[in-house]
């Protein structure tokens, strides 16, 4: 049989390993494509592939049913959290679903190339299966959010994006005097924390992303982490680009208030259907 949910950090999991995963995973429609299962375990030992269920039956042979039903939470969720987040030498990749009651996800780990963040990954051999009631659906994604310590400290600035560019190009190739040309167009004394510690110190970044039934849009929160915490790049209609340091407690706050909306959207249309 293969290994229970129990209770750890908050939730019900299961670390399955890479044999493990191939068959708690087999035949369910819909998973991500990083779900897929990897050719060699943990060990170095090939993964054969696994059989799909037989008609009728719960979960292959060997498999929790309970851990099989959280593996296919995504067929009946009413809410979709996908998080891709670096940070150093890891990364993680996750998916979450709920209904309204409980949830369930999925997690695996990425090694990094130095500096190449999620574009340089290669995927981890083992899944991480969760279950959780809907109350825990934030802390939920924050768990998979990295720590982003603040070594300096930054205030929000606002930045033409044809200078954003010209002044992140600048910092970077160290040509002070066209630092010190933009930054006298910007009116500032040198350049604005913010930017330059986005520019300077960036080793990872955070992607959230939030679709639900009965809406078409997806909500997504792109974070890059810096020397200044995590700072959040967002283009206005008139051509600047703000960027504004983000606490653990500011995604928080934009995932519950985004989920709220989107929970009372899905049950409406679940009921009107």
């Amino acid at each position: 049989m293969s290994p229970a949910l129990a209770p750890l950090d908050g939730a019900l999991r299961a670390r399955l390993d890479e044999r493990e995963w191939g068959a708690a995973g087999a035949g369910v429609p819909g998973l991500p494509g990083w779900a897929g299962v990897l050719p060699v375990d943990r060990d170095g030992s090939p993964v054969p592939p696994a059989a799909a269920p037989p008609a009728g039956a719960d979960a292959p042979e060997g498999v929790d049913p309970v851990l099989r039903a959280a593996v296919e939470g995504g067929a009946a969720a009413l809410v979709a959290v996908e998080v891709a987040a670096a940070a150093g030498d890891r990364a993680l990749l996750a998916v979450l679903w709920s209904d309204a009651e409980a949830g369930s996800g999925l997690a695996r780990g990425l090694d990094v190339v130095p500096g190449a963040g999620l574009a340089g990954t290669t995927p981890r051999p083992g899944v991480e299966v969760s279950a959780l009631p809907v109350s825990r659906l934030v802390d939920e994604v924050l768990r998979h959010v990295p720590d982003a310590p603040a070594r300096v400290a930054a205030a929000p600035a606002t930045v033409p994006e044809e200078l954003t560019v010209a002044l992140a190009r600048a910092i970077r190739t160290g040509d002070t005097a066209t630092v010190d040309a933009l930054c006298a167009e910007l009116g500032t004394d040198g350049p604005p924390a913010v930017v330059e510690a986005a520019v300077r110190g960036t080793d990872g970044s955070l992607v959230v992303s939030v679709a639900s039934r009965g809406r078409a849009d997806v909500s997504t929160l792109s974070l890059l982490r810096t020397d200044a915490g995590w700072v959040e790049l967002t283009r206005t209609a008139d051509g600047h680009v703000v960027h504004t340091p983000r606490s653990r407690e500011d995604v928080r706050t934009a995932l519950r208030y985004d989920l709220t909306g989107r929970f009372t959207t899905a049950t409406t249309t679940e009921d009107d259907a």
